[in-house]
């Protein structure tokens, strides 16, 4: 899993859509607001994800039912399929988590999740 705290620290072999993706977010967020920006790789196991971030990807928010559960809902805020990745955003007061988490090579619960609860950006 990568952090990414500005542009600079990109792999010039990211995916093309990913990176316009983060180059947007650098001109939308204002500079009093925290976004922590991490993009999955691929053989990231859910756990360690969690653990990295620091809150629950496949479980809701109060810990009581865990993807595929029929009552299960995303804690995270947004949800958004960008065609060849998934952004999940999570808001904490004036801070963020933004997670891109690719297509190709994720954890296969987690993509099913994510194609489950998406939406389209508008």
């Amino acid at each position: 899993m990568l952090q990414i705290q500005n542009l600079s620290q990109l792999d010039l072999n990211i995916d093309n859509d990913v990176l316009d993706l983060l180059k947007l977010r650098q001109a939308q967020f204002d500079a009093d607001i925290n976004v922590s920006i991490f993009i999955i790789e691929p053989g990231d196991a859910v756990v360690a994800i969690e653990d990295e971030i620091g809150c629950s990807l496949l479980s809701d928010v109060f810990g009581q039912c865990r993807y595929p559960d029929p009552d299960f809902v995303p804690s995270c805020e947004v949800l958004e399929d960008h065609g060849t990745f998934y952004v999940m955003l999570y808001v904490f007061d004036d801070d963020g988590i933004e997670i891109i988490i690719p297509k190709r090579g994720g954890d296969p619960e987690l993509l099913s999740m994510c194609e489950t609860f998406a939406i389209w950006p508008v």
